[in-house]
């Protein structure tokens, strides 16, 4: 599969059937795990073949194709865990098992992942805080002018961790003051500063969200945002009026398990590519309105870690 030697949609198509392939063996051969190894003149495969148990301690690291059963996810943090790994595909089948196709090439990919899946499942790190790592930081409300409107994901300050779930996160509507202060529009209360200025790291950055706390600020008043990520565009966080709606809103409002900042940087990512338009975002959001109208919670899951991640 040396994408050098042929045509892109030649190569893909082989991936494909390969990857469909181990899929419809899996439900029959009832694996506990499976990897797989490459030929491309690099080496062996040894790093890859679990020498004891539990697996996740005896693999140096995952194969291009690895897939765990029920049982063996559990070594590896449970399937919820493994569902979330930042892999090109995640596949769950009927009988519990979990493929993982770490990336779109076995060694030639093509696109970038969102975090590494060795560091997740092998060294347990979490997917927020790799993301912040990997990433520079940026606040998208530097770009809103004052006056105007937006929706922030925040978090209150005691509840700043490594990583963000959704469970403490918060949609906050709020309007940029005249001192460039994020303030609820419903009360005025305010949130955090806006960061516009250069920061020399990104701890300073964060620090800036709080660093001028007006005299009519409560403790409970006092956020920092969960998306000050430089993958999250300020369209995604700007609002035409008060009560209007845009992909930080509708993501948000989405009932799912899936973490919903992991699945705000992936969607920025989509939105920075070069040829990215208005309708595009347009439809973004509308196929965000078509997952909230869903029933099926485990399928909205399969579908957004699947097609959007």
């Amino acid at each position: 599969m040396d994408g050098s030697l042929h045509e892109d949609t030649v190569y893909h198509t082989r991936i494909e059937e390969l990857v469909d392939l181990v899929g419809a063996l899996v439900p029959l051969v009832d694996p506990e795990y499976v990897w797989s190894s490459i030929t491309d003149g690099h080496g062996g495969y040894e790093s890859v073949v679990p020498d004891g148990r539990p697996i996740p301690a005896h693999v140096d690291e995952l194969s291009w194709i690895t897939v765990v059963s029920e049982s063996v996810a559990e070594q590896f943090g449970g399937p919820d865990r493994v569902r979330q790994t930042p892999a090109w595909r995640v596949t769950e089948f009927d009988t519990g098992h979990i493929m993982l196709v770490l990336r779109d090439h076995p060694y030639d990919p093509t696109e970038e992942l969102t975090g590494s899946p060795d560091a997740y499942l092998l060294d347990g790190e979490d997917l927020e805080q790799e993301a912040v790592d990997d990433l520079d930081l940026a606040d998208p409300f530097a770009a809103l002018d004052v006056g105007e409107y937006g929706a922030d994901v925040c978090l209150h300050r005691d509840d700043i961790a490594r990583s963000f779930p959704n469970e403490d996160l918060r949609l906050i509507r709020v309007t940029v003051d005249e001192e460039r202060d994020l303030r609820r529009v419903n009360t005025g209360a305010f949130v955090r500063n806006v960061v516009d200025a250069e920061a020399d790291d990104d701890a300073d950055l964060v620090g800036q969200m709080l660093s001028d706390i007006p005299a009519d600020a409560t403790d409970a008043d006092l956020h920092v945002s969960a998306v000050l990520h430089a993958a999250v565009p300020p369209a995604f966080v700007r609002l035409d009026g008060p009560d209007d709606e845009n992909v930080v809103t509708k993501v948000m409002g989405l009932d799912t398990d899936v973490s919903k900042i992991k699945l705000l940087v992936s969607l920025g990512r989509v939105a920075q590519q070069d040829d990215f338009t208005a309708e595009d975002l347009d439809s973004m959001e509308g196929a965000l309105d078509t997952l909230a109208e869903l029933d099926d919670d485990e399928n909205i899951d399969r579908y957004i870690e699947a097609k959007l991640l």
